[in-house]
């Protein structure tokens, strides 16, 4: 395996195809669930991949970001060859863009917010319980857990290196598979690292909870997560403490007069045995009717779900605007699910799983567009939810098919389109992969390949890695290359602009 092979590799296997509450492609990543990551929260939104999530901080961030972040919810990641050194990896990240990792198509992670979803900790003896999980976590690797310093505050401040103390440290060397009655926030997740972190005394309010979880290897990649949290005395947790499960009613959701809605509640527990199971009779189509009429239905239920809006520590039912309301559940490992029985009953639903299938090209010249199509998977059930993951995409990412145009390269490259897809019904899911080759427009390499260490003129353009870069500076492009090789050194923005 050739170099840009290599990098190429590592650059892309961690991009994962994303939909309502699906579980993450195969990739050797990880990420901070409890308390949960700012994109692992907006991942698991029902809505958040229709671009209008209820949640106003994964709004901000689709805003900024689009569902980038979300997609790659274990891939906040950064390479730091010299890791050991933390001005080496304050030299790539930056302040400000801790909860990015520095990578610009997740910025929307380092906005200040006062909208972050914040996770409630009471220490208990004086720690709290941290843990992270990853699709496939690497070992061994060195734990690093920070908490915001007294004072600094998250909904208009970017977190910098020095507003955080060091709270724990651990090198950890074997993942942990036994979940318990805390099961992991997606699918297709097959370990985690717990760790007891001390918290000072007296701290109260909302902070940001900073982990690194540090690869030993020659790489030097690392995962970078904030985590919002909110922290209350020693002693009992205040109550009630619900957690958003997604919209009430979501867009598409339209009963008819007949019809039944299934309304159920799966519990935390391993079985995930329903604890809430209704079928409410639609009497009136108009949500301002139905809806109502499922909120009296679940009234039995108030300890363990509650529909409406947020206000203060109550949840109220908004009437004039049913589009706003959410389902809220006392337990946040709990999830819910809400289907339309027809009227003439067909009875269950079919558990059969979909199968995602990838049609498109397999070849592909530099900047060439493409369509990759998604219409042959098929479903036992209604239509699929689409989420895709291409490199070079563009425009919209949820549905059947996907366009956007190829990368420019230096030398023919391997990429996979991934798509994922999901039975809106049984909830279940597929992924499929597409191999496809992109190769120079003009059937060799565009521009003249960087050489590390050898001369490189200022204003001329240069491959590298399959990316054409600029050099501002000829004494600086042709220096080290530690420093400055293109797209990889520690400071290469300084002698080159990306094209």
């Amino acid at each position: 395996m050739n170099n840009l092979q290599r990098r190429m590799r590592y650059l892309f296997r961690g991009l994962v195809a994303a939909a309502v509450l699906l579980p993450a492609l195969a990739s050797a990543h990880v990420a901070t669930d409890i308390p949960v990551a700012r994109q692992l929260h907006c991942y698991i939104q029902p809505d958040f991949w229709s671009g209008n999530p209820a949640d106003v901080g994964c709004k901000e961030l689709y805003r900024a970001s689009g569902t980038y972040a979300g997609q790659q919810w274990n891939e906040v990641a950064a390479f730091t060859k010299d890791y050991n050194d933390q001005q080496a990896v304050e030299r790539v990240i930056p302040n400000g863009k801790l909860c990015s990792a520095a990578d610009p198509q997740k910025a929307g992670l380092d906005r200040p917010s006062a909208n972050w979803y914040k996770t409630a900790m009471t220490p208990k003896n004086g720690f709290v319980e941290v843990r992270i999980s990853g699709t496939a976590p690497h070992v061994s690797s060195i734990v690093k857990i920070y908490l915001s310093k007294p004072g600094f505050n998250p909904a208009t401040t970017a977190l910098k290196w020095s507003d955080l103390d060091l709270v724990h440290q651990e090198t950890v060397t074997v993942a942990r598979t036994d979940w318990g009655a805390q099961p992991p926030p997606v699918s297709g997740v097959s370990g985690f690292f717990k760790f007891n972190v001390a918290i000072p005394p007296g701290r109260t309010g909302d902070a940001i909870l900073f982990s690194r979880f540090q690869r030993i290897d020659s790489e030097g990649e690392g995962f970078y997560n904030c985590s919002d949290i909110t922290l209350h005395n020693d002693g009992p947790t205040p109550t009630p403490e619900w957690h958003a499960k997604g919209l009430f009613q979501p867009p598409g959701f339209n009963p008819k007069v007949g019809d039944k809605i299934h309304f159920r509640v799966f519990g935390s527990s391993k079985a995930h045995n329903e604890v809430v199971d209704i079928k409410d009779p639609v009497k009136d189509s108009n949500p301002q009717v139905w809806g109502p009429s499922l909120v009296q239905a679940l009234a039995p239920y108030k300890t363990v779900v509650q529909i409406g809006e947020m206000k203060g520590a109550s949840i109220v039912y908004n009437t004039a605007e049913p589009g706003k309301n959410q389902v809220y559940l006392a337990d946040e490992q709990a999830s819910k699910a809400m289907s339309i029985i027809p009227g003439d009953d067909p009875g269950p639903v079919n558990p059969a799983p979909p199968v995602a299938r990838i049609t498109g090209p397999t070849a592909l010249k530099s900047g060439q567009a493409f369509t990759f199509s998604g219409e042959a998977s098929s479903g036992s059930n209604d239509a699929l939810l689409y989420a895709w993951t291409v490199p070079g995409m563009a425009g919209a990412q949820n549905e059947s098919t996907v366009s956007g145009a190829a990368y420019t390269v230096a030398q023919p490259t391997a990429f996979k389109a991934r798509l994922n897809v999901r039975d809106q019904q049984n909830g279940k899911t597929s992924q499929a992969e597409f191999d496809f080759t992109v190769t120079p427009a003009s059937g060799g390499e565009e521009y003249p390949p960087y050489v590390p260490g050898g001369s490189h003129e200022a204003g001329k353009i240069y491959a590298h890695n399959g990316q054409n870069y600029k050099c501002k500076y000829t004494s600086w492009c042709s220096g080290s290359v530690q420093y400055y090789e293109p797209g990889k050194g520690l400071a290469w923005r300084e002698a080159w602009d990306q094209q």
